[in-house]
């Protein structure tokens, strides 16, 4: 029963909603500051969080549903609140890792985090 909780809970994750299939690129406002259009990406994405060094020294790897994606960066949840500038290693399916600075956060719920970050570099293999 367990497991058809949690699959059906991911497959809920994961779905998309019939709002966001009628728009390619996310919408956003004309007066939001973006650089770059974002578009809708949702994948997982494995994650490698990087301390703040005065908060720690553990380095924490865990999955994340990243939610879109622009030239500029990408966002993404996470259960819990990141620090601004922390650094984050994002790694794809196929293989396409990056370096993400956070940049802004917001509290979406009580252990859900939308966390935007812009792209530093890609990582080397």
């Amino acid at each position: 029963m367990a497991s058809v909780r949690r699959k059906c809970l991911s497959d809920d994750l994961l779905a998309e909603s019939r709002p966001e299939l009628g728009f390619a690129p996310v919408p956003a406002a004309d007066d939001d500051g973006r650089k770059f259009p974002r578009f809708y990406f949702r994948t997982l994405a494995t994650a490698t969080i990087h301390p703040v060094p005065v908060l720690g020294t553990e380095v924490q790897e865990c999955y994340v549903l990243t939610r879109d994606l622009s030239r500029g960066g990408v966002s993404f949840l996470h259960p819990k609140k990141l620090a601004l500038g922390q650094r984050v290693d994002l790694a794809f399916q196929d293989g396409k890792e990056l370096v993400v600075r956070v940049r802004w956060i917001r509290q979406l719920a009580r252990h859900c985090f939308l966390i935007g970050c812009k792209f530093v570099a890609t990582a080397e293999p």
